[in-house]
């Protein structure tokens, strides 16, 4: 028999009744991995001796190795680079936000297939889709650190080497089991999930999970702009968009996250800010600027920053017609921590040394 996760829940039942073995065991192996962090099966003391072994025969607690890991001076921003074992690497961000909030953005996808020019990630193109264990595997880790640390997470972000819509029945999996009350007991609205405007994957996602928040990477007001940093938009416009998005507002009457990287020169012309709160007025909207990372893009690409005054500027346009937004603090230059950053570099540097 071919070892499987032990947050696959459905083999693990599976493999219990197979084995002749109470059903009410599998409550306590799940309170040992997901309430005590119990990371080996034979300190898990609550299940017989013959059934710890039988786990270690048949089961595995952990397919990720940590490839890289890194905290920046000031402490709020951890990074870690993960390899799976078919030697791919991913990424995951865990923030330590200054209010006692700690938030993970999570990989569902091994890079990416969007080649979105502003990001990293984009630029590392697809290898795979992320099983559900290799995602379960991420927040694991990151959950025993914060508990380490006398404190809990909060917060999931579906944010990072992404689109989870074009991974959606896996992520979905994993929303189940992090909504789960027995499992990581998040409430549903502090599990977010942010893509790119697969119209399809909004649409079910709408239907499936109501409850939860859902971020959109905006990045412009117009079709025009987004189609020069964004192919996806030559595929699902603006108008298509909205339309999918007005449908979820119905239906949840939730806000919606719209992320705006504010890239100089590129999408930050004040009279965009016009374009964007024209866009948005009327509707259940956050707008989160985004100050462009450096490292994200290539030398080749003439990317820079938006100087923080014209942020500013842009956003006292949206406050005037009640377009309420945020400019996100910048918590981790000095690792690399952007979406792929870390990835990339690690990636060229392989091939320096080849």
């Amino acid at each position: 028999m071919t070892r499987f996760s032990i947050h696959n829940q459905k083999a693990l039942k599976e493999f219990l009744k197979e084995n002749k073995i109470p059903g009410f065991r599998y409550g306590q192996i799940e309170n040992a991995i997901y309430k005590n962090f119990i990371k080996e099966f034979d300190k898990i003391e609550t299940i017989p001796k013959d059934l710890r072994a039988l786990l270690n025969e048949n089961c595995f607690f952990q397919s990720l190795s940590v490839d890289h890991e890194a905290t920046s001076s000031n402490g709020q921003t951890t990074k870690f680079l993960f390899k799976t074992e078919d030697w791919l690497l991913i990424e995951a961000v865990l923030m330590r936000h200054l209010s006692g909030r700690n938030t993970l953005c999570i990989s569902c996808q091994a890079w990416c297939p969007m080649a979105c020019t502003f990001c990293a990630t984009g630029k590392l193109w697809l290898q795979k889709n992320l099983e559900l264990h290799e995602i379960i595997e991420q927040v694991m880790y990151a959950a025993d650190l914060v508990n380490s640390e006398w404190a809990k997470l909060r917060n999931i972000v579906f944010m990072g080497m992404w689109e989870p819509m074009l991974n959606y029945d896996v992520m979905a999996e994993s929303i189940r089991i992090f909504i789960d009350q027995k499992k990581f007991d998040l409430s549903s609205r502090r599990v977010t999930v942010s893509t790119c405007w697969i119209v399809p994957g909004i649409k079910k996602f709408t239907d499936d999970f109501p409850q939860n928040s859902l971020a959109i990477s905006l990045h412009a007001p117009n079709d025009e702009i987004r189609k020069s940093i964004m192919p996806v938009d030559h595929t699902y416009d603006i108008e298509t968009l909205m339309a999918s998005l007005d449908r979820h507002t119905a239906k949840t009457n939730k806000r919606i996250f719209y992320e705006y990287i504010m890239i100089n020169g590129v999408n930050d012309h004040l009279k965009l800010a016009d374009e964007l709160w024209k866009l948005l007025e009327g509707r259940l909207a956050h707008v989160n600027f985004i100050p462009y990372n450096a490292g994200e893009g290539t030398a080749s690409d003439g990317y820079t920053t938006t100087p923080r005054f014209i942020i500013e500027k842009f956003q006292k346009i949206l406050e005037k017609y009640w377009v309420v937004s945020t400019i996100r603090a910048t918590m981790w230059d000095d690792i690399n921590a952007a979406c792929g950053q870390l990835a990339r570099k690690k990636k060229d540097e392989e091939k320096t040394q080849d």
